[in-house]
């Protein structure tokens, strides 16, 4: 169907785009990204659940204690009196 692989190809302005085996994607990513550092970079399905996982990594878990007072400060002047 294309005569050109999947994979990621220079377009301008220092851009690469992602092209799959469909046509071209709207993936984008900088030449100056650390991750297009090593050639090829990674497909962006991989780079998305890379972040996911970060994301994971980073997110805490939900602290019962501040959402009392978050939540005494938002309903505070609704009851009194």
């Amino acid at each position: 169907m294309n005569d050109k692989p999947a994979g990621w190809y220079y377009v301008s302005d220092g851009k690469l785009r992602y092209r799959d085996d469909y046509g071209w994607t709207d993936y984008y990513m900088d030449t100056s990204d650390p991750r297009a550092r090593d050639w090829p970079p990674p497909e962006p399905k991989t780079l998305l659940q890379q972040l996911r996982s970060e994301g994971d990594a980073w997110a805490s878990p939900p602290n019962p204690r501040r959402q009392r007072r978050a939540g005494a400060l938002f309903f505070k002047g609704r009851h009194a009196k």
